[in-house]
């Protein structure tokens, strides 16, 4: 099984060291975390990165997961791209604040 993030925005810590704005190890139970894309990546000239992730996602099965974190556009295409491989079936993993864990939706599109 693997997880999917689709970006992992980073920021510069007081010492100028880039860290990760997000702690994905909650997500490590659902399986291992694989950045699909550079945190700096933009929808603006899409074909490329759509390219990217066709490869990227080639293997994506019922086992993996997306987590939706990063760009809009680019959230929105990873997901899509998944979907497509899988036979419109994706889950996606939803941060619950009130739980403290990440939780499994399931979508299947029906194509």
């Amino acid at each position: 099984m693997t997880v999917y993030a689709v970006q992992c925005p980073r920021f510069r810590d007081r010492d100028g060291n880039m860290k990760p704005k997000y702690d994905l190890e909650p997500a490590r139970s659902f399986g291992e975390v694989v950045e699909l894309l550079s945190p700096t990546a933009k929808p603006f000239n899409p074909q490329p990165i759509i390219e990217e992730l066709y490869q990227k996602l080639e293997g994506f099965t019922d086992g993996d997961y997306v987590i939706c974190i990063g760009n809009p556009i680019l959230l929105s295409l990873a997901t899509t791209i998944a979907a497509d491989i899988n036979g419109g079936r994706v889950k996606m993993l939803q941060w619950h604040g009130h739980k403290g864990e990440y939780v499994e939706v399931e979508v299947d599109l029906g194509f």
